[in-house]
């Protein structure tokens, strides 16, 4: 399933619409949504983990991604995330991109989210 991390990817894009065009169709996790395809999706690929590819690594690491897990042990999450250039953050921190989670988040805590900020959780 993908998820949108347009605020990231959003702010770093390049102003040229030429050099966007080539930009948009370069890379096979970023796929362009809304009006104009200006708005990016990062689509994640399973066979990662298995080729190593540092064509799909490279996202992540360019755009300094960060996911943490939270009361779970998800290893299938956390090396398909790896595998696309996310690195890990202590479950303390509140400097991440993705937060996955075992249970169910408390609603103050779904407020101090910024946008850029995404869960696999809704509260209850």
């Amino acid at each position: 399933m993908p998820v949108v991390m347009a605020r990231d990817l959003e702010e770093t894009a390049s102003s040229s619409e030429d050099e966007e065009v080539v930009s948009q169709e370069d890379h096979p996790c970023i796929m362009w949504t809304g009006g104009c395809r200006r708005i990016p999706v990062l689509v994640f690929h399973a066979e990662a983990i298995l080729t190593k590819d540092n064509n799909i690594r490279i996202i992540g690491e360019r755009y300094h991604l960060s996911y943490k897990i939270v009361r779970t042990d998800s290893r299938l999450v956390r090396s398909i995330l790896t595998a696309h250039g996310f690195h890990e953050v202590h479950p303390s921190s509140t400097d991440y991109n993705l937060m996955w989670t075992g249970s169910h988040l408390k609603p103050f805590l779904l407020r101090t989210l910024s946008e850029a900020q995404k869960v696999n959780h809704f509260p209850r």
